[in-house]
């Protein structure tokens, strides 16, 4: 873990070069991440990193270069070589076109609320026993295959601008399963998520995938035809939907420069349905609550579209200056987006009951943008997918292709649900930096664009 001993050699680099008028941001990370992945009903992989990384900003005017060290932090020698690379660097670098926003810790910071012990260190016979029993309990006679990333991050950051310091120290786990079959070809995904151990359950795997099963097993896939559906998005689609309309929409950058899909619009205007309401809340349990961000800043509740109506865009520190904008916190990768609830009924049938035909959406599969300005996405089902009619489960669904825009999908919610799924997204190629979002366990919207389907599964 991060001890005392680095901390205390950063801060004594920091406070060295506000002396000598070097104007910098030093930031420490520090995960172990534990990956298991598993393939043809056995483990495929197993590994673990355990790595520090030192990141040094420095601001010479509107010359800025950056160092990383990586690897173990041996005292203030190495943090000030560190130091001293990074300062040379910024002496030779092309100035900016504006001014950099000096990066300033705003208060001292120390969180640890979701963190733990027994999640940072999972014993890597803890998976392979929970996709065994995942394996037995569905049948041998499918085909497994999945990954499981679990682990800790702590991040400390201090900045010549303050004498403050922020630290972070959190656990976060994602583990997912594809059951397929080994003819018929389809497959069934499921997922979990947390910051504790005990957060798995490898019977709810089981008995998620097991409620599926019959529907799959006994009626042939339907084959959907283009056209406008009334649509059931399970969490994770939603997710999807939401997380990509935020980063193509609601990002300062892209506003500014006529990219995003709300550019013709500003804060106070109606973007969204009147019941769709989004923040970057990082005070959410549901997701994994950053605090501050690499620069320092505060994080906190931050409205992004209230009741449809845009309210706020986020800037990182580089785009702010170069716009003359405000900060908003945003120079992180674990944002907390929320998407609120409604008061739909706990079971997303009983909210399609009496609609006649309805798809049952739970997942979308390689999400893209073929028009970011126009704010359109598509994407396939692939997983799980069942047609629904007056409330009722009927069959499977052949891949079909959603290719609609965000603007249309969500400001025709009809049903949002009364409760919150926390949805993990994080991405296990780059440092370790958990994200989760959290959204109603469904949405049902009208009008959405089927743009084709496969002949099989």
């Amino acid at each position: 873990m991060l001890d005392e001993r680095t901390r205390d050699a950063v801060v004594g680099v920091r406070d060295a070069a506000l002396a000598e008028g070097i104007r910098a941001t030093l930031a420490v990370h520090h995960e172990k991440s534990h990956l298991m992945r598993i393939g043809n009903n056995s483990v495929s992989l197993n590994t673990l990193e355990d790595l520090t990384r030192l990141d040094i900003l420095v601001t010479n005017g509107r010359r800025q270069a950056t160092h990383t060290h990586m690897g173990t932090i041996d005292g203030p020698e190495t943090v000030r070589r560190a130091l001293d690379i990074a300062v040379a660097k910024a002496e030779v670098a092309s100035p900016k076109t504006y001014d950099p926003i000096p990066d300033r810790v705003e208060e001292t910071v120390e969180e640890e609320s979701q963190f733990d012990p027994a999640l940072a260190d999972l014993d890597p016979g803890v998976k392979t026993d929970g996709y065994g029993r995942i394996i037995r309990g569905l049948g041998e006679s499918y085909n497994f295959s999945g990954a499981w990333s679990s682990g800790l991050t702590e991040v400390f950051v201090a900045t010549t601008g303050s004498p403050h310091t922020v630290f972070h120290r959190g656990t976060d786990q994602l583990f997912s399963v594809v059951l397929k079959h080994p003819e018929r070809k389809w497959e069934l995904n499921h997922t979990q998520t947390g910051w504790r151990g005990s957060d798995f359950r490898a019977d709810a795997t089981v008995e998620a995938l097991g409620r599926l099963l019959p529907v799959y097993e006994q009626h042939p896939g339907f084959r959907v035809e283009p056209g406008d559906y009334t649509v059931i998005f399970g969490a994770d689609a939603v997710s999807e939907i939401v997380g990509m309309a935020a980063w193509t929409g609601l990002v300062g950058r892209s506003w500014e420069e006529k990219q995003a899909w709300t550019s013709q619009q500003k804060p106070g205007d109606p973007v969204l349905g009147g019941n769709v309401t989004v923040t970057d809340d990082p005070g959410d349990p549901m997701t994994f609550m950053f605090g501050f961000d690499g620069t320092g800043r505060r994080r906190k509740r931050f409205p992004l579209v209230e009741k449809g109506i845009l309210r706020g865009l986020m800037y990182d520190s580089a785009t702010a200056a170069r716009y003359g904008r405000k900060p908003t916190g945003h120079d992180t990768n674990s944002p907390s987006l929320v998407l609120a609830t409604g008061d739909g009924p706990d079971c997303a049938l009983e909210a399609v009951r009496g609609l006649g035909r309805v798809l049952f959406i739970p997942a979308l599969h390689y999400m893209n943008i073929p028009s970011r300005s126009k704010g359109i996405f598509t994407a396939s089902s692939r997983f799980n997918a069942v047609l629904v009619e007056d409330g009722e489960i009927v069959s499977p669904i052949f891949s079909s292709r959603v290719t609609d825009s965000f603007g249309n999908v969500l400001s025709n919610v009809r049903t949002l649900s009364s409760r919150a799924e926390s949805v993990n997204g994080s991405n296990t190629y780059g440092r370790r930096a958990p994200v989760s979002m959290s959204v109603p366990s469904y949405i049902v919207s009208e009008g959405v664009k089927i743009t084709d389907c496969a002949e099989s599964f």
